[in-house]
């Protein structure tokens, strides 16, 4: 149960939590999915999800991003995002992505030059703008979700068009 000692109804503890301010809800969740939608579905869902363990977001756990399945993103290669950097399952651009997106959650102050000049050596200015943003606020929703102690739940939340629930979580 989540932290968040009143709550409104709707269907998942995400609804009923965020669903406290409507419009704030609905903003951020169109802001989410023009992000998210931007960016390559493979990169951004292994991304999210990596984000997902390294925060502790169950509930971001409990769902993956029905474009990155479409594209051929296998629950085997989820499996094996804890040892992506040796995992022969896992493209240069990929990692480097990962590698970028667990440097942003960690400390992204932290972030040089070096860094972003490796990612944009696979991503032109644009995609990179938008992959960063995206991220953002994949890591905004997912520490919401801790620090409200938003479990999963048995039936995607509305607003996460595009998501499906997994078949099982990963750790």
């Amino acid at each position: 149960m989540t932290h968040v000692q009143h709550v409104t109804d709707g269907p998942t503890e995400l609804d009923r939590v965020y669903g406290l301010r409507p419009q704030y809800y609905a903003i951020l969740m169109e802001d989410y999915n023009r992000s998210i939608e931007r960016v390559d579905p493979i990169v951004i869902e292994l991304c999210r999800l990596r984000m997902a363990i390294l925060i502790g977001s169950k509930h971001d756990l409990s769902l993956r991003y029905k474009p990155a399945i479409a594209a051929g993103l296998t629950e085997e290669k989820v499996r094996e995002l804890s040892r992506y950097e040796g995992s022969p399952l896992f493209s240069d651009r990929e990692r480097r992505c990962l590698d970028f997106a667990e440097q942003f959650v960690i400390q992204s102050s932290a972030i040089s030059d070096a860094d972003v000049a490796r990612v944009q050596a696979v991503l032109d200015p644009e995609a990179f703008i938008y992959f960063v943003k995206a991220l953002s606020v994949m890591d905004q929703m997912q520490r919401g979700c801790v620090a409200f102690d938003i479990r999963p739940s048995n039936v995607v939340p509305s607003t996460f068009r595009n998501f499906r629930l997994a078949g099982q979580t990963i750790q």
